[in-house]
């Protein structure tokens, strides 16, 4: 009997994994160190250029220093050589990064061939100031050149020719390209991802929990970044403040003096107005709260004061501190992204339960990633609070709400029915746009209504229903009517969440409605189309379509990438008639209104209300996870009567669409992180980490 070889008797998954690994550290040598092996073996003369021989515009070749601001050229006409590399020794002092451009003159053309390479010189980063160069024969004549802001300044001690360019071995490369493909190689070829959810969910779960500690770890490291760039606070500092913002504490010492008005001075100026809501009347007035809301000569908040009750209240009455908004942010933020997990999970668990652990994964993945809270870390504003905490709001009350079996099997938890009505009447608290979800979760009310009915046949005893719609409606009414209540104590109506008296970008009180806008949203919200780019991170989001509004719309965010990219199977609702009829529930008409309203209308819905306030990637947080939700549901339907081949190449498309969701929304958030508040040591980092994958540098 012929015996097995070593790699034989190892099972299947560790022979991908050591040959995956084997294959990275070959693309290592060969492909990332690309430069090293074109230079390798052939004969360059090192050469440094002196200075003395160097012509120049704003650099002095004695300090060798560059002399204030403008444009820097530092020129050498007797080169003479080939050259294969150039290596700076330079020091940047008050930049992090400087865009150097070479021009060029060789054995091809006497002249200069201008811009012929292009570098950035990253603080403190040795290897992004040697730049190799494909020029042919000797070079004759180099040029840099390069500009720096007043106060900022460019030492240049040495300029080297021809500075062998050595091996770089990346682990951290290597171990994320190797974890990347093992993880793809778990997704589609794994045996125990292969399983259906229902015979693997410990597994699923272990799994999809560790996930979400790696994103509330990530959001953490995003909250320190803004901390670290905007104070010198420790963490002590951060909670014993005894200064906040509008959420944080005007609307916290309003509340704690029985006001609902915020014990702000009023600018006497900003009253004697024609209309103080006009921007460009209250340029010379001096100071004024910005985004307030100004009624009747008092100023008001328009924010939710669900954080401020839940959270910001009861802290200062405790200890006589402000809670921290950046941290407060990161808190709300975790808790909606742990809910969101517990959702999914109970959703899948519910009425998915045939579905391949490898979709269950790779759909929460997806869900978590489009959510939009990651546009909410990196800053500390009270818009950002509303946002988060509007986010925990909701996805804790769709997980009480569906676990409270008012759909699908099990027994009917009044309990859990009342938390969910409670936390969707918080998130209304924290957010107005959000009382959408309030009315869609009345379907659910009467869905589990009929399913108590078909249960007890006997008759229709008012106790038996009784607590039910208390339950159901008791939060609605008590939180409904506080902020009723709030609003007619501030503004004499019961509706009137005052935004209009905001006094900020624009004039609320005169702004008309205008289809176009609200086209400009769905636009970028659902299609905006990413470019490839050769540079870190490679994928540049579209600028923000207003297709010549002819008139103001407002831009917090100015790039965009469409969800249905990030998430592509949004595409799943194409098949929304097809998984219908495949359907054998009893309940599927209610089940597609559930989808229709909670997944489509309800987010079109938000999507249209806020073109008043313009674009902000930061506004995914209200629809995007819901959004596809719906068509999760719809492709796992499908998947699930879908024969084997079929299953197979559906699975592939989930790992293809879960690579480009990764990078698309890495992409995109990286850009929005890198424009914002940001520490010189954290730009400098992610810069560096960008140059891991720009090895063609």
């Amino acid at each position: 009997m012929k015996r097995k070889s070593f790699a034989g008797r190892l099972p299947k998954g560790v022979v991908f994994a050591l040959c995956s690994l084997a294959a990275c550290v070959f693309a290592e040598i060969f492909i990332f160190n690309m430069n090293f092996m074109h230079l390798w073996g052939r004969k360059y003369e090192e050469t440094v250029l002196p200075f003395s021989q160097a012509q120049t515009i704003n650099f002095d070749a004695e300090k060798l220093l560059s002399e204030g601001e403008g444009r820097t050229v530092i020129e050498f006409k007797e080169v003479g050589i080939p050259v294969g590399t150039v290596a700076l020794d330079i020091d940047l002092i008050g930049l992090d990064t400087l865009h150097i451009s070479v021009d060029a003159a060789d054995d091809t053309n006497a002249e200069y061939r201008y811009g012929i390479a292009e570098f950035d010189v990253i603080k403190g980063n040795e290897k992004s100031s040697v730049i190799p160069l494909n020029l042919s024969g000797n070079v004759h004549k180099l040029r840099f050149t390069f500009s720096v802001d007043d106060n900022c300044y460019v030492g240049i001690s040495r300029i080297k020719l021809n500075k062998p360019v050595g091996i770089h071995f990346s682990f951290v490369r290597v171990l994320m390209i190797w974890a990347g493909i093992v993880l793809i190689y778990l997704m589609t070829a794994s045996k125990i991802f292969k399983k259906p959810f229902e015979e693997n969910e410990e597994i699923v779960k272990i799994c999809a929990y560790c996930l979400t500690g790696v994103l509330i770890l990530t959001a953490l490291m995003m909250t320190n970044s803004v901390r670290w760039a905007t104070s010198d606070n420790t963490i002590a500092d951060d909670f014993t403040s005894k200064h906040g913002n509008q959420i944080t504490q005007e609307i916290v010492d309003a509340f704690e003096a029985g006001r609902t008005d915020l014990l702000i001075d009023m600018n006497d100026k900003l009253l004697e107005l024609e209309n103080p809501y006009d921007w460009s009347q209250r340029d010379d007035i001096g100071s004024y709260p910005w985004d307030h809301l100004l009624y009747e000569g008092k100023y008001y908040s328009y924010y939710g004061v669900a954080p401020v009750l839940a959270l910001f209240l009861p802290y200062h009455k405790l200890t006589g501190y402000y809670f921290p908004s950046v941290w407060a942010i990161w808190l709300f933020g975790c808790i909606g992204i742990f809910f969101l997990t517990k959702t999914y999970l109970c959703l899948v668990r519910k009425f998915l339960g045939r579905t391949r652990s490898s979709l269950v994964l790779m759909g929460l993945f997806m869900m978590q990633l489009v959510s939009g809270i990651w546009f909410c870390f990196n800053l500390k504003n009270f818009y950002e609070i509303a946002q988060t905490c509007g986010f925990a709001c909701v996805t804790a009350g769709a997980y009480f709400l569906i676990s409270s079996n008012v759909v699908g099997e099990g027994k009917i938890s009044n309990a859990r029915l009342a938390a969910a009505t409670a936390f969707l009447s918080l998130g209304v608290l924290s957010r107005p746009t959000l009382a959408v979800y309030c009315v869609a979760a009345l379907i659910f009310v009467y869905a589990g209504f009929k399913r108590k009915k078909a249960l007890y046949e006997g008759g229709g005893k008012a106790r038996y229903y009784i607590p039910y719609w208390l339950c159901a409606l008791l939060p609605f009414v008590l939180f409904g009517g506080f902020q009723m209540w709030y609003n007619y104590a501030r503004f004499g109506s019961f509706l009137d969440f005052g935004i209009q008296y905001s006094l900020t970008i624009n004039d609320f009180t005169r702004a008309e409605y205008h289809t176009h806008f609200v086209a400009i949203g769905f636009w970028n919200y659902l299609f905006a189309f990413p470019w490839f780019s050769q540079d870190f991170p490679f994928i540049i989001p579209s600028s923000v379509d207003k297709f010549h509004p002819n008139g103001y719309y407002f831009v917090a965010t100015a790039t965009a990438i469409g969800l249905l990219w990030k998430a592509l199977p949004i595409f799943s609702y194409g098949y929304g008639i097809k998984a219908y009829r495949l359907s054998g529930c009893k309940e599927k008409r209610m089940y597609v209104l559930i989808i229709i309203v909670c997944c489509l209308l309800a987010p079109a819905v938000i999507i249209a209300s806020i073109w008043e306030s313009g674009y902000g990637a930061r506004y995914c947080v209200d629809f995007a996870w819901q959004l596809l939700t719906g068509a999760l549901i719809i492709a796992f339907m499908i998947y699930n009567r879908a024969g084997e081949s079929i299953k197979k190449h559906l699975n592939r498309l989930m790992v293809l669409a879960c690579v480009i969701c990764l990078i698309l929304v890495a992409s995109q958030t990286l850009m929005w992180v890198l424009n914002g508040s940001l520490t010189s040591e954290g730009r400098r980092a992610i810069l560096s980490f960008g140059r891991l994958w720009e090895f063609w540098r």
